[in-house]
Parts: C-alpha cells; sequence; structure tokens
C-alpha cells in the first residue's frame, strides 16, 4: 500500500454494496493462501472457457525476513505445487522499500521458477510493477527469465506455449504509474495491434485498482489489481480503516464492476509496515476460472460490489 496516500472521498459514483457482504472469502478445498474464484464476463471467448489465472501481488518481500514470513513463503510454495494455471498474472508491489531490491529479486526468481516447474503455464506469466517497486528492481527484474514484464503494453496475441497457436487473448500491462489510454495508442510491440480484431480478449494487469474508471472509459473486459492488500486490518468485514484506495473500503477488495468492466482485486500476499501485520484480512493468491456468462452483481450506475472477500 502507499503510505503515504492520504485518505480521499470516492472519484467514482458508488451504488451500495450487497447488503449481505460477507467476511474474507476463501475456498475450503484449496490450502491456504489459494483461493478459488469464477470470474463471469459476456465478452470471454467460448475458446478461453475455463482459462484459469493465477494472481500474485503484493509481496512486500523485506531484506530481513522474520521466520513467521518465511513459513508463510514455505506455505506459499507449497499451496501452488498442488494447482493448476493456463497463466499466471504479477500485479506489482515485490518490495517494501528502497534496500530491499535484492531480497524482492531473490524471490521473485524463486517463485516465477517454481511456478514454471509445478504449473508449466502454457499462456505464460505476465507482470507489472507497482509504486513500491524502485527503478532499480524494475530494471533487474527484466533481465530476468520466466516472466515477461509490461510497462503500458499491449501484447501482441499470446501463443499457446505447448500448441504454438494464438488465443483470443491479448495482455494489456500497465506498471504504475498507469495510463490506459496511452498503452492502446502505442499497441505495445506493433502501434498497428492497437486495434484488435473481433473476438480477442483483453486482459489488464495493473498495481491500482482505481484505474477501473479509465479501463471502463475505454470498454476494456477486465483488469487484475492488487494495492490495497484488502485494508490489512478489519475491524469488521465491514469496517475497513485504511485501504490506501480511492474506492469505498468496501469495495477495495473482491469483484467490483464499473459499466462492463470488472475488477478482480486481490487482498495480496504480504503486508505494509510490517511482516504479519494483518487483522481478519488473510493472505490471498487468487485462482480465476474464465467463464463466459453475465456479469454479477445489482443493475445501477456507478461503481457495483459483485463479490465481497
Amino acid at each position: 500500500m502507499d503510505r503515504a496516500s492520504p485518505e480521499s472521498d470516492s472519484v467514482l459514483g458508488v451504488a451500495p454494496p450487497w447488503a449481505g457482504a460477507k467476511a474474507p472469502y476463501r475456498d475450503p478445498g484449496l490450502p491456504r493462501p489459494l483461493e478459488a474464484i469464477t470470474l463471469s464476463h459476456p465478452a470471454v471467448p467460448p475458446s478461453l472457457e475455463g482459462l484459469r489465472i493465477l494472481h500474485l501481488s503484493d509481496l512486500h518481500v523485506r531484506r530481513r525476513r522474520r521466520a513467521a514470513a518465511g513459513t508463510r513463503w514455505a506455505r506459499l510454495l507449497e499451496a501452488l505445487s498442488t494447482a493448476r494455471a493456463d497463466l499466471v498474472a504479477y500485479t506489482g508491489d515485490y518490495m517494501d522499500e528502497p534496500g530491499d531490491e535484492p531480497a524482492a529479486l531473490d524471490a521473485l526468481a524463486q517463485l516465477a521458477e517454481h511456478v514454471e516447474r509445478v504449473m508449466a503455464p502454457r499462456l505464460g506469466q505476465w507482470g507489472v510493477f507497482g509504486n513500491h517497486d524502485t527503478p532499480a528492481l524494475r530494471a533487474a527484474a527484466r533481465h530476468a527469465p520466466r516472466v515477461r514484464w509490461m510497462d503500458a503494453e499491449l501484447s501482441p496475441a499470446v501463443r499457446d506455449r505447448r500448441t504454438g497457436h494464438a488465443a483470443p487473448l491479448r495482455v494489456l500491462g500497465l506498471s504504475w504509474p498507469e495510463d490506459p489510454l496511452a498503452a492502446l495508442l502505442e499497441g505495445g510491440d506493433d502501434p498497428g495491434q492497437a486495434r484488435r480484431p473481433a473476438g480477442e480478449f483483453v486482459l489488464t494487469l495493473a498495481h491500482y485498482p482505481t484505474t477501473l474508471a479509465a479501463l471502463s472509459d475505454l470498454r476494456l473486459p477486465l483488469a487484475l489489481a492488487g494495492h490495497t492488500h484488502g485494508g490489512q486490518i478489519r475491524l469488521h468485514p465491514r469496517l475497513i480503516p485504511h485501504t490506501s484506495c480511492d474506492l469505498p473500503p468496501t469495495h477495495a477488495s473482491g469483484l467490483v464492476r464499473l459499466g462492463g468492466t470488472l475488477c478482480a482485486i486481490s487482498r495480496g500476499l504480504g503486508e505494509g509496515v510490517a511482516d504479519g501485520l494483518r487483522v481478519n484480512c488473510p493472505p490471498q493468491a487468487p485462482l480465476y476460472t474464465l467463464r463466459r456468462g453475465p456479469l454479477g452483481g445489482a443493475a445501477g450506475p456507478g461503481l457495483v460490489q459483485v463479490q465481497a472477500w
């Protein structure tokens, strides 16, 4: 989270959250911190039905790791060994503060290598950077194998590494500070690709959830974000004092939508301020399954909460 960011009123029109908003969601069939979540959108092409996406965010690795942090790291790697994903998405804040770069780079390399070994995601590993990630970390990470790092880029059609065939999927990567329109105009590797053919699905990776406003204006279907840690400290499922985000606290994790754009906001894996500082808000590594279907949530203008976790 951005500890320097002041609290501010929402810049978005907001529909009331579900009256039945629940405590943090977790599928009991998966080991912590994995959570199985279905993402339904009418724009999902039939060939992407059932696509599984692992979302890893906000590691906040520190130079001095306490024993508890090491235990959680081992638990994460063990949990990933039990799951399968077709694509892996990283959405920023891998380090906590300047000086943590070597430890964070080592953790990222270990994580990406482990994911490659146990999951072999056929559509690859993709990542963006967050506000805690220094220029030094960004520069060094780009030379590391396994992850395709994105900075205001729209990828070509993603190729299945097993078959060599192009999937009807493109990745829009928005490292902080995020500018979706510039990324689309740039068009990634080829400016001519900014106009995507009909039938292609764009998956946006961003750090800040409030990028949702621009993504909705651009009619992009799905975004994955982090940054908020789900509040990190929850006095009650609906009483979340701070999220470092312009979204209402009750909407700062889970599935929210604005117009036809769905945003999945992870609670993340690490902590701001100190390792282990979480109250009623456990770490989370969402494992999404794409489905072709209607957008959830109550009808209405403005921001709508589809699912709280």
